[in-house]
């Protein structure tokens, strides 16, 4: 899980929440409670992937369309968990006289690719619509 996964749950469930309305990037960014730049990062892949409508202009924003209630969380896990160059992840090196660094490397992989697909699995069966059953359902237990 990172801040891009939850930005796109949170995100999409506020969408659905409020189906028939649009709203900047800016609104967004403060109902959600992170910077415009990194809700914008978020908004042009879920807009790729027709996961919601966003138009351009004075009146353009971003709204919920009728896919969005149906999103799986293990689509957005994949989608924002894609692997990234931000330095290295695993330890050793295949050119070492070492075997334990030699192998090490791809071992971790193999762990690593297993984490993800379990996650995903995890993931699988819950979506933008179950998201917001919870939250409403957990919301009406809160006390004054």
């Amino acid at each position: 899980m990172n801040l891009e996964f939850n930005i796109a749950v949170h995100l999409l469930t506020f969408l659905v929440k409020h189906p028939d309305e649009r709203y900047s990037s800016g609104e967004l960014a403060v109902r959600i409670c992170v910077n415009p730049v990194q809700l914008r990062r978020v908004t042009r892949k879920l807009n790729e992937q027709q996961y919601l409508d966003a138009s351009r202009g004075k009146f353009g924003g971003y709204q919920s369309n009728q896919s969005t209630n149906d999103v799986n969380l293990a689509d957005l896990f994949v989608l924002f968990n894609e692997e990234k160059s931000e330095g290295r992840l695993f330890t050793g090196d295949e050119g070492s006289d070492c075997e334990i660094s030699r192998e090490i490397g791809q071992t971790m992989f193999q762990f690593h690719q297993r984490e993800q697909d379990l996650l995903a699995a995890y993931y699988k069966n819950i979506t933008i619509k179950d998201v917001l059953k919870d939250v409403l359902k957990e919301d009406s237990h809160e006390t004054v």
